[in-house]
């Protein structure tokens, strides 16, 4: 997928302690984390007409290849986001 670049981002809310949160380029070993979160989601009813998350290759036929990231806490997938096209009309 292209060059990986991580950015390392530390927030604190108030009241609570300081995280790390490690924003990565998507792998394909990231795969079952974006698939388990994606199934979290889907699970509510309320994030897409799906009621089962894709396959891997079906996930990857619909997204662009750039623009994929995965966001990281203590070394775990908690967060992801990858870009979709869209028709020009």
């Amino acid at each position: 997928m292209g060059r990986r670049r991580q950015f390392d981002v530390r927030w604190q809310d108030e009241g609570t302690e300081s995280m790390t949160h490690n924003i990565d380029t998507m792998s394909d070993d990231d795969w079952p984390a974006v698939r388990a979160i994606y199934a979290t989601g889907l699970a509510t009813g309320l994030a897409a007409f799906a009621s089962t998350p894709p396959t891997q290759s079906d996930w990857n036929a619909s997204h662009l290849s750039v623009g994929r990231l995965v966001t990281r806490v203590d070394g775990m997938v908690r967060g992801w986001d990858a870009l979709t096209p869209i028709a020009d009309t």
